[in-house]
């Protein structure tokens, strides 16, 4: 039997202990260009998502016939929280059939007779 190790001594470590002196410098470069590609996959797909979540609530808004009702326009977008109370009720005044009918033709009253 051969008492002589094939490549020589070793310099007196055993095979196991040289993998515990902790991880390389290519370890690190390996584990953070892992972690990058992960965490752009997932930012790919967190915008994908939310664009087909937009997609998908864009349809709500139109009627059938083509064109959406401007009201329920404003009562969806106040209902989603993209407009305020404020800009809600100005915006319901403006788009009143009635308001329109006085902003045309004023009116004058006549005093009693």
């Amino acid at each position: 039997m051969n008492s002589q190790p094939p490549f020589g001594r070793g310099f007196g470590l055993s095979p196991v202990l040289v993998h515990q002196q902790g991880p390389t410098a290519l370890d690190w470069v390996t584990f953070a260009l892992v972690l990058l590609l992960v965490l752009a996959a997932a930012a790919v797909l967190a915008s994908w998502f939310a664009d087909r979540r937009r997609v998908r609530g864009a349809p709500a808004l139109a009627a059938p016939g083509g064109s959406a009702d401007p009201l329920d326009v404003l009562r969806i977008r106040y209902a989603r929280g993209e407009i305020g109370r404020d800009e809600f009720v100005q915006a319901t005044s403006d788009l009143a059939p009635h308001a329109a009918d006085a902003t045309d033709a004023p009116t004058v009253e006549q005093p009693p007779a």
